[in-house]
Parts: structure tokens; C-alpha cells; sequence
């Protein structure tokens, strides 16, 4: 089921599966934000990543001796959420658990998504609580795809005409990833493995038709967003990134450069990381895992800023 937010500026089409955003677009001129599909490029927009962000290796892990099955980036993504409120500019979903997330994940607990437009953009929050009897462990973040080039940009615009860039213009720290998209780890086996990014202006990441493979993957960051800028017209769409431990950018979709009007570029906020090459597959030993006590919730904001 879809539902539209939509305020003076700006009109948002939700999804109750994955309460996911299916478009972001502009009232005044049509600009879509956010990328709309086709499936056959990917078939996700903005999908909330829950309990697990990244890759998950072989596709299991195992608590207290019994074995959990999730996809890459957890299992919200694919289910139905509860729509617990709607009005023209806000709408707040929820998941808790049911005989579909048994077995993938032991806890009891509400996931709610809430969007509610502003006339800069978009309030994104999600929030986690703990409705079990005993501290549970998890990982959350999104996963937000966005336009580039857009559709209203001048003829001949391509993805090298954007860049990604972190507020506080800082020298960036990469997680170290394999060719799979796991963590890397040291010669004692010991995961993340971090070191210098290197890029030539402090903070800002060139964009172009090669991409970025299976994704570049930031920690220590003091940035409060990251932004995707259209450096022709010094637009820019930024992600709150305050607080977040990780961030991770990734290009995706038929062309690249932009040349099919297919290609986008993802933030992705997240408290968690990705399996690491060589792990057990036990919960407790997972990096980047958050704990959280019986009864208590844990926000997190990925909202999104225009600035024009």
C-alpha cells in the first residue's frame, strides 16, 4: 500500500512494504530526489536496513546456539509495516515481530519509521524498542538512493557534474572492505581494519562513471550530514549523518554516468558494518552491534535537507 505526504514544496509516496519512500519530488518544478526505479535497474528507493546493515555471510548467524537466516541489509526491507499514523504531512509505520521474522531474529520488538515533510525536506527518523525481557543486540541504518544526474538537470549533465561531500570538509577514514563487501581483517584476524581515504580535498568525493564498487565505507566521522552537490548549480541534498559511527556511499544503476537517466548515488547512515570475512557467524561477537535494554527505544535520524 502507498500513501502521499505532500506539503507547498514538496510530495512524498511511501510505502507500507519496507515503509520505504518510493519518490521525493519537487511540487514546484518536478525534481525527483529520490530514485523511483525501474526494478530492472534495482528494486529498492530507500530501504531501512533492520536488524543488520550490509553484507551477511552465507546468510545466517547463530544466538544461544540456534541458527537465525537474514538477507543482505536485514529483513525490513521486505515485509509489510503497520501504517499507526497518517496525516496530509506525516505518517509513522511500524514493525514488531511475527511468525515471519522468527526466524530471523529472536527478540521481541517495534521498529517505527516516521516521515514528516518540512519545507526543506524531510524528517526521517527510526526508532527501535526493546519489547523483550532480555538486552537485545542489533544494527540499523538506510539506505537512501538519490537521483544523478535529475531529471530537470541541463541537457548533458552526468554523475561527474556531483560530489559527495561531508560538512565539515574532514580527512577521511575508510573501513577496509574485500571484493565481497565484508570487513577486512589484520594479520590476527581482528576486524575493522581502517586507514587514510586519500582524497585530494579534505572531505569531498569526486563522482564519476566507475563507480564505487560494492561501496566506500566511512568511520570517525564528526560530520553532522553528507551531501550529494550538483557542482554546476551548487545545489545540494544532504543526509544527517550526526552521531553515526558509519557511513557508506554507493553508485548504482544502468549507466553510470547518467547517460540512461538510471544512475543514482546512495548515503547510507548506520550504526553497524557488514559481517567481517572471517567470522563465526555468533551475534555476540559481531562488530558495530548496538545493546539495548528491556523497555528502552533508540532513535535514529537520517533525515533530509534541500538547499537549492
Amino acid at each position: 500500500m502507498t500513501i502521499t505526504l505532500k506539503n507547498s514544496n514538496y510530495e512524498v509516496v511511501l510505502n507500507s512494504h519496507g515503509a520505504e519512500i518510493n519518490s521525493f519530488r519537487s511540487v514546484k518544478d518536478g525534481t525527483k530526489y529520490v530514485f523511483e526505479g525501474p526494478e530492472s535497474v534495482w528494486k529498492f528507493h530507500a530501504p531501512v536496513l533492520f536488524p543488520h546493515v550490509g553484507r551477511i555471510k552465507d546468510g545466517f548467524y547463530t544466538w544461544q546456539g540456534k541458527e537465525y537466516h537474514l538477507v543482505n541489509n536485514g529483513m525490513s526491507r521486505d515485509l509489510e509495516h503497520k501504517i499507526i499514523e497518517q496525516t496530509e504531512t506525516k505518517a509513522v509505520f511500524e514493525l514488531t515481530e511475527s511468525a515471519e521474522t522468527a526466524d530471523k531474529f529472536p527478540w521481541k520488538f517495534s521498529l517505527k519509521t516516521s516521515y514528516e515533510l518540512r519545507d526543506d525536506g524531510l524528517t526521517f527518523t527510526t526508532t527501535v524498542t526493546n519489547t523483550d525481557s532480555s538486552t537485545m543486540l542489533f544494527s540499523i541504518g538506510s539506505h537512501t538512493a538519490f537521483c544523478c544526474p535529475r531529471n530537470t538537470d541541463p541537457a548533458g549533465t552526468t554523475n561527474a557534474d556531483y560530489q559527495y561531500e561531508f560538512e565539515k570538509k574532514e580527512p577521511l577514514t575508510t573501513v577496509c572492505l574485500n571484493a565481497d563487501a565484508r570487513l577486512d581483517v589484520d594479520e590476527d584476524g581482528t576486524a575493522p581494519v581502517t586507514k587514510a581515504y586519500g582524497e585530494k580535498e579534505a572531505g569531498i568525493i569526486p563522482i564519476g562513471s566507475e563507480g564505487f564498487g560494492n561501496g566506500h565505507f566511512f568511520t570517525k566521522i564528526t560530520s553532522d550530514w553528507v551531501g550529494l552537490r550538483n557542482k554546476k548549480d551548487g545545489s545540494i541534498v544532504k543526509v544527517n549523518t550526526k552521531g553515526y559511527p558509519y557511513v557508506m556511499v554507493w553508485q548504482g544503476g544502468k549507466g553510470a554516468d547518467g547517460a540512461d537517466g538510471n544512475g543514482f548515488n546512495c548515503i547510507e547512515p548506520w550504526y553497524g558494518t557488514a559481517d567481517a570475512e572471517n567470522t563465526d557467524h555468533s551475534w555476540e561477537n559481531k562488530s558495530g552491534l548496538i545493546e539495548l535494554e528491556p523497555g528502552k527505544s533508540f532513535t535514529a535520524d537520517q533525515s533530509i535537507t534541500i538547499e537549492k
